[in-house]
């Protein structure tokens, strides 16, 4: 039985994910219009091709990030209000009000998340 949510709540959840969604569209195109720049920085030197190096893996890694929290948000949105969405994945109990509307992407309980059952 999935967890109560409100018509609000929903609403909410809904109007939350969609808001994270563009946000994380713009962090993601923001964070790839760097890499050009950077490949097209001439290297004077060891230190500049190590600096340039760092810079790329943490853009990549930010973009990665930003990217998987993208197809999380968007898988999600369809099924706000549907019957699985609000139960556990990892144990298959109810999530909590509390946990949906704080993080409504997730997809597993606080106990299931503390345990390291599934983030």
């Amino acid at each position: 039985m999935p967890t109560k949510l409100s018509a609000d709540d929903l609403r909410e959840i809904t109007s939350r994910l969609a808001e994270e969604a563009n946000l994380l569209r713009e962090e993601l195109s923001a964070t790839e219009s760097k890499m050009p720049s950077l490949h097209a920085d001439c290297d004077l030197d060891a230190a500049d091709v190590g600096a340039k190096v760092i810079a790329l893996e943490a853009l990549r890694a930010d973009a990665d990030r930003a990217r998987n929290l993208l197809d999380q948000v968007l898988a999600t949105l369809p099924r706000v209000g549907t019957p699985g969405y609000g139960q556990c994945t990892v144990c298959g109990d109810i999530i909590s009000r509390d946990r949906l509307l704080a993080v409504p992407h997730t997809e597993v309980c606080i106990d299931c998340a503390r345990a390291g059952s599934g983030g």
